[in-house]
Formats: C-alpha cells, sequence, structure tokens
C-alpha cells in the first residue's frame, strides 16, 4: 500500500486520502468477516487502488547499482547539475547553493543577481522590480495560500535551451501519468462505498492541477504534455512493470512518470534516465541508488526508524510500564518487544534491522523479541499468526509492545492479546495508518486504553480548510473534479512542479536535483502541517530526496467523541500532544512522554493555530 497522502506537500491530512480506498476495502472486509473487536467506523472514501496496492511491501527492493553521485546512468547533463537557479536578492533563499553540481554555467547577472539561465541564453533580470510578477517580497514566496508555496525567482525572458533531456524541448514537457491495474473486486468494493473517481474524473482532475501549477509556478516557456498509461497488468505483476516503464521510456519518450506499481519499474525507467514521482517509504539505500531520478513524499523508512528509536532511547527506555493495562507491569521496567509487518520476500527486514541496531547502539536499548509477521494483501495470515505471536511475547515478559504494523494486525493482536490476558503498553510508531482514529477505533479498546507513541500525521483539520482544498477552489472558483483523490493526484504533481520550478531552463535530472536540494524547507514549527525539506539540511545524514522530516506525539483517548478521518461520528480519537507540536530527528526531549494527560492536547482544530495561518490573496481572474 501506499503513503499515507499521498499526503500532499503542506497538507498532512491529505495524504491521508492516499488510502482511502484500503480503508473501505477494510471496513467491506470487516463488515464481512465480522471480526472486528469494539465499536468500528462507517463508510470510506477513496482513490485509485493501486495506492493501497504498494504500501505493504509489494514493491521488491531490489538494488539498481546506481552510484548516488555518479548522474545519470550515462547522462552526462545529470552529473554537471546543469545550471541550477540562485537567487539571492531581497532575502529570497538561493536556490543554487547547497545543491552540489549547480553551475553558472550562462549565468548573466543584473543588479548582482545570477540568473536563471544555465544552459541557455535567456536572461533574469535584476533584483529593482525584476522577480516574477507573482512574488511577495514579505514571504520571499509566490502569491498562493499556502505556507508550502515555492520560493521567489527572477523572471526568465530568451532561450530555454530547446531539448536539454528526453521529454523536454523548447516549449513541451513530456510526463506520463500510470494508473496501476485494479482488479475487479477491489473496483466493486471502492464502488459499491462511492469511493471511486472514474477515469473521466481523475483525468479532469490531473488536467485541473496542471492549469494551477503552470499558473503560478515559473516554467521557462514549457507546458507540460500529459500522456495518460493504463497498467498492463497487476501492481505484482513485475514483468509487466518492466515493460510499461519501457513503453514509457522508449516508446512516449517522457521526461518523467508520475506513480509506480513495483520497483521492476523503477528500476526500468531509471536505467533509461527517466524520473519517477513515486514509491513510499522505502529504505534509504533505494533513494540513493535511484538518484537523482526518484522523489517521493513521506520518510525514507530508515528515517521513520531513527525517529522511532530516539523515542524510544530518550522517552521510554529505563522507565516503568506506567500505562500498561496490568498492574504488574506498571511496577516493572519496561521491557521491549517488537512486532513488525514483512512480506513473504522479508523486504522490510533490512529497515528492522537498521532500527534494532540503531536501538542498541545509540540508546542501549536491546528488545526482548523481535517477532515478524504476515498479513495484507492476504489479512487472514494475520489472524492465524496472532495467538503464536502473543505467546511469545507473554513467555518473554514484554511490558511494553513497540508495533511497526499495518492497520489489520492490532485487530487481531490486540483481540488475541485481550484473550491471553496479556494488557502490556502498546507503543504506536506511525506506521501505516495505525496513527488513525479511524482504524483504532477497531483495535480491542481494552489494549488501545494503552497506546501512545508517535505519528507521522499531524493535528487536524477540517477539510475546507487543508491545503490541497482550499488551493483547488481558490484558483478554480470549485470543487475539485476528483473529489475522493484530488489530493493524492497532487502529490507527485506538487513534487514535478517544484522541481521544474527549481531546475531553471536547462531542464534535466541534475538540474531538477540541485535545484530541490537548494530550495529552503517549508512548513517549519507547523502544528497541522509537515516540515519537508530535501538536500543535505542538516537533518539527515545523507542526501535527501524524500520530503518529511518531522513528527508528532499522540495518545489514545477511548472516549473522546468526533469524527474521524473520512467524516464518521463515533467514539475514541487521538489525542495530540502540545497542541500537535513536532519534533525533527534529534529534537525529541529527554523526559517522559505526556501520554494520558489532556492538559494542552488536541482532537481537531476548528481554525488553524496562529503559525500555520496561511497568507491570503485574491484569487486569479477566471474566463
Amino acid at each position: 500500500m501506499s503513503k499515507i497522502d499521498e499526503v500532499t506537500i503542506g497538507d498532512l491530512k491529505h495524504t491521508f486520502i492516499r488510502y482511502r480506498p484500503f480503508i473501505a476495502v477494510v471496513a467491506s472486509i470487516a463488515a464481512l468477516m465480522l471480526l472486528l473487536p469494539g465499536e468500528g467506523g462507517g463508510g470510506g472514501v477513496g482513490v485509485q487502488a493501486n495506492e493501497a496496492a504498494t504500501a505493504f511491501g509489494r514493491d521488491s527492493v531490489d538494488a539498481v547499482g546506481a552510484d548516488a553521485g555518479s548522474g545519470a546512468l550515462g547522462d552526462p547533463d545529470a552529473a554537471s547539475g546543469g545550471g541550477a537557479t540562485s537567487v539571492t536578492a531581497g532575502g529570497v533563499p538561493s536556490a543554487g547553493g547547497p545543491g552540489g553540481g549547480a553551475t553558472s554555467a550562462g549565468s548573466a547577472t543584473t543588479g548582482g543577481n545570477p540568473s536563471a539561465a544555465g544552459g541557455g541564453t535567456g536572461t533574469a533580470s535584476g533584483p529593482a522590480g525584476g522577480m516574477v510578477d507573482n512574488c511577495d517580497p514579505a514571504t520571499g514566496r509566490i502569491m498562493v495560500p499556502s505556507r508550502s508555496a515555492v520560493t521567489c525567482l527572477p523572471k526568465f525572458t530568451g532561450d530555454n535551451g530547446g531539448s536539454t533531456h528526453q521529454g523536454v524541448t523548447a516549449d513541451t514537457i513530456r510526463v506520463a501519468w500510470y494508473s496501476v491495474q485494479e482488479d475487479a473486486a477491489t473496483d466493486a468494493v471502492l464502488t459499491a462505498a462511492n469511493a471511486n473517481d472514474s477515469d473521466e474524473q481523475v483525468e479532469a482532475q490531473i488536467h485541473d492541477w496542471i492549469d494551477y501549477y503552470e499558473s503560478h509556478h515559473q516554467m521557462y516557456g514549457r507546458k507540460v504534455e500529459l500522456h495518460m498509461v493504463t497498467a498492463s497488468g497487476p501492481a505484482t505483476d513485475n514483468a509487466a512493470g518492466k515493460a510499461d516503464a519501457l513503453k514509457i521510456a522508449t516508446e512516449i519518450k517522457a521526461f518523467a512518470a508520475l506513480n509506480a506499481p513495483n520497483n521492476a519499474f523503477v528500476d526500468e525507467l531509471v536505467a533509461r534516465g527517466v524520473m519517477c514521482m513515486c514509491t513510499v517509504s522505502q529504505p534509504v539505500e533505494n533513494y540513493l541508488r535511484w538518484a537523482p531520478y526518484v522523489w517521493t513524499t513521506l520518510m525514507a523508512s530508515t528515517q521513520g526508524y531513527i525517529h522511532r528509536a530516539e523515542y524510544i532511547g530518550k522517552r521510554l527506555a529505563g522507565g516503568n510500564a506506567q500505562w500498561a493495562g496490568s498492574p504488574a507491569f506498571q511496577a516493572q521496567e519496561r521491557k521491549f518487544g517488537i512486532i513488525y509487518y514483512d512480506t513473504d520476500d522479508k523486504s522490510y527486514k533490512p529497515g528492522l534491522d537498521f532500527f534494532v541496531q540503531h536501538l542498541r547502539d545509540e540508546y542501549g536499548v536491546t528488545p526482548a523479541v523481535v517477532a515478524e509477521y504476515h498479513g495484507y494483501p492476504e489479512t487472514a495470515r494475520s489472524q492465524e499468526e496472532a495467538r503464536p505471536l502473543i505467546q511469545k511475547l507473554v513467555q518473554a515478559g514484554v511490558t511494553s509492545v513497540v508495533c511497526v504494523c499495518d492497520p489489520f494486525g492490532p485487530i487481531f493482536f490486540t483481540s488475541e492479546a485481550t484473550r491471553q490476558a496479556y494488557l502490556p503498553e502498546w507503543i504506536i510508531t506511525g506506521s501505516a495508518l495505525t496513527d488513525t482514529s479511524f482504524f483504532a477505533r477497531l483495535y480491542d479498546q481494552q489494549q488501545w486504553s494503552s497506546a501512545f507513541g508517535i505519528s507521522f500525521l499531524t493535528a487536524r483539520l477540517p477539510e475546507e480548510l487543508s491545503d490541497s482544498y482550499r488551493l483547488h477552489t481558490w484558483h478554480h472558483g470549485r470543487e475539485p473534479s476528483a473529489p475522493a483523490g484530488y489530493g493524492i493526484i497532487r502529490g507527485p504533481m506538487d513534487l514535478l512542479y517544484q522541481g521544474i520550478h527549481y531546475a531553471g531552463p536547462n531542464l534535466n535530472p541534475g538540474s531538477f536535483r540541485d535545484g530541490m536540494f537548494a530550495s529552503p524547507p517549508s512548513g517549519e514549527n507547523s502544528l497541522t502541517g509537515v516540515q519537508q525539506s530535501f538536500g543535505e539540511k542538516g537533518y539527515w545524514p545523507w542526501p535527501d530526496y524524500v520530503a518529511f522530516d518531522d513528527v508528532t506525539e499522540i495518545w489514545w483517548d477511548r472516549d473522546a467523541t468526533g469524527e474521524d478521518e473520512i467524516g464518521s461520528f463515533g467514539r475514541g480519537l487521538y489525542r495530540y500532544v502540545d497542541g500537535g507540536k513536532r519534533y525533527l530527528p534529534t529534537q525529541h526531549p529527554n523526559r517522559p512522554p505526556k501520554a494520558f494527560d489532556t492538559a494542552g492536547t488536541v482532537l481537531i482544530y476548528e481554525e488553524p493555530p496562529e503559525q500555520d495561518r496561511w497568507p491570503e490573496y485574491p484569487p486569479p481572474e477566471r474566463g
């Protein structure tokens, strides 16, 4: 299954949209199997089922063998960078500094301002009125109502260099939108749940976002030429994935593809110099091997494990299991056990091994139990494995269960724990959708009343205040064309257009990388948004090709009432500690969590907190 949103940029609530089809399937399966303990949520809304198919291990982890710094596997432009933009006037952050390979080739300087003309013969006017017309000098960002708006660049005039890479001409950028094949059963479930956008709605929504981005971002005289590509086989079919990638690379001759069914598809694109805005939370090694071609939202799984280890090592280790359901455990020092989802080909084990080693080396924590389980898309396996897994935890005397789980697993594990009268602490790790109230309502409530930990999601806002919804209605004056999937559709497109904006006129994978790496972080110190950054900003010990950086602290309040993430009213909600305060790596405090203390917590914001308010601008004129 793929991401949470795709959360969209600056809008983590819409990250959740990515999982909506999965949720619709879960709700239907739950009703059919009659396996859910406690109260369940109702209904679901969703998008394309391909996003539900990849996040739980359908992607392989085959290496492509490319050196992270070697450029484009034979494409000389990708190694040189090709001239990323550099802007320093008026306090606007530079887009050409730390990218590692940006050049000033072909640049002109007017008033001390390097131009964005690397590789072409165009020029940029100077700082005295020379910035793009939609620049807000107060923020240094373009005038759209979002805290995640791209930074201003100089106006561009002249020759953009023409064909600077495959799929790029003086007028167009060829992009393939890849639609993963849905099976008939999934399609029927989503349609019955009124959770499936039609193909026509999806394509209309893509064009809606193209119009939005090309109206506000720097395009250097080009427009996206869209090609819709439908998968020739299911997401599990590597041969079909390779064939489809070959078509995109050699027949369509695309500059970039958006979305991917599996890593075989991605490997084929990368080998042929085609960029991909795709994949979800894979190990960082994959993104470095694929560099500079593959970009994604969320975090690499390795980054997530760094956060989890820091939370456990600094905030929990050495203390008593005071929030366990068992009084005996409450009086004992915590003994940790890890249960984690994996696929039959062990695609998630490298990340788990990193987690265990990092816990031991950095914090002196050695788990008493490390146990894998299997499930989605064969969820019945989780039910079969629940009894021996819980028995293993009981026999080892584990007081605190670290659940790196898919959203199905805890349904069975918590129910089985209650049957065995086992009442530990449950440590939430932010793993796929376990930190949503929708799924938490499906877990055994006696057990989940001892659940707390970290979340990659943000404190929640009403949908109409989320970034994607607001930007769409502001620009178009109407609701999205794809009511279920507009947020996830935006996710990869936002990455693409950020890269085009920052790359300068000489567009190629290297200049794309350099521009993204030099772009400043966005969403800092937010409560209802996520911080995102790329490159080497000091947050991670490697060049970063994935967007999200920070996490927040949550705990489960079984008695709170309100709407879950898909609008179903019910009992049980996550509380966001300190109003949803977020932590970057190394910033987790050295003190026990504020679990099960309602003071300072929030369930759902009715209005954005002060630091999250976006600038207001009049909407564009519409014909």
